[in-house]
């Protein structure tokens, strides 16, 4: 990896590298096992066969979207980054789809019997895990949202503010006026 003079770094706090590296860990051994359980209670949900396979596919396609996100850090250019960018976007909408559709395996059954042999029986632990799972994913998209609309917003505003600020009103020239707010003749 070369470094151009011209591209700037900024410092982070240490406060932000460490929570992103403790939610990267997390986010790992949460998809790590979803993995485990879908793969372990594969046949174990007769009312939705599909939720261990949701699990084992979402778990699946987070842990290899993580891999190329870190392995495309350390390419500043090239076909390599151009390359891992299109498999990470492809695999981005994947994972998006893929979750609409589990979101509709594991809300359309609940609630599960967890009582093994009844018709609408499903495993307790994977259900649970998936319903969260889902939930969990869910509510940090709606966060998202919500968050980047605030930075927008405040975006926006502070940029009308500083136009305002820059040009107070039509009667001014280059920011001067006088006291009958008309123009004020000058060089330019």
């Amino acid at each position: 990896m070369i470094s151009s003079p011209l591209v700037e770094f900024r410092r982070q706090s240490a406060v932000v590298i460490s929570t992103t590296v403790v939610a990267n860990i997390m986010w790992w051994m949460v998809m790590i096992a979803a993995i485990g359980l879908g793969a372990i209670h594969l046949n174990h949900c007769p009312l939705q066969p599909s939720i261990p396979v949701y699990l084992i596919v979402m778990g699946a396609a987070s842990l290899l979207c993580l891999s190329l996100t870190y392995i495309r850090s350390g390419w500043d250019d090239g076909a390599a980054c151009i390359l891992s960018s299109c498999c990470m976007i492809i695999l981005y909408i994947f994972t998006f789809v893929w979750l609409v559709s589990g979101t509709t395996w594991v809300y359309s059954v609940y609630p599960p019997s967890y009582t093994p042999g009844e018709s609408r029986y499903c495993h307790r632990t994977t259900f649970q895990f998936a319903f969260g799972v889902t939930t969990l994913v869910w509510v940090i998209f709606a966060l998202m949202f919500i968050c980047g609309g605030c930075f927008t917003l405040l975006t926006c505003c502070n940029t009308l503010m500083a136009r305002r600020r820059l040009i107070p009103n039509r009667n001014t020239f280059y920011g001067g006026t006088s006291a009958f707010q008309e123009p004020i003749v000058s060089d330019v």
